[in-house]
């Protein structure tokens, strides 16, 4: 809220819903929308938190997207990456052959920084 002065973010890409979602809602702006991309269980939410704001929660899963709508979503997400406007995160490095344990560490409880 201090970055934007008190206004909120437009929008916001969930990929853990069930820790976060609520928290979302504290911080969007007026008309607001939350898409919820992930999630690793069961969410409560204040549903005040959304009314107060007009907000538009909506869940997204690219298994439901066309074969247009991916090639778009995989040419923006390219572009992103080479103008620098995406910069990914990269927790961790797994070679090929530790697929396993990538997946075992995917799918692990989050750890939340404090």
């Amino acid at each position: 809220m201090k970055i934007t002065e008190g206004r909120g973010v437009d929008a916001i890409l969930e990929m853990l819903s069930n820790v976060n979602l609520g928290k979302d809602l504290g911080i969007l702006a007026k008309d607001g929308r939350v898409v919820v991309i992930g999630s690793r269980g069961k969410v409560e939410i204040d549903a005040r938190d959304a009314m107060m704001r007009d907000a538009d929660i909506r869940g997204m899963l690219l298994f439901n997207a066309s074969a247009k709508d991916k090639a778009s979503i995989h040419a923006a997400l390219g572009a992103g990456l080479a103008n620098g406007t995406l910069t990914p995160v990269i927790c961790s490095e797994i070679p090929l052959a530790e697929a396993a344990r990538a997946h075992q560490q995917i799918m692990a409880p989050v750890r939340m920084a404090k």
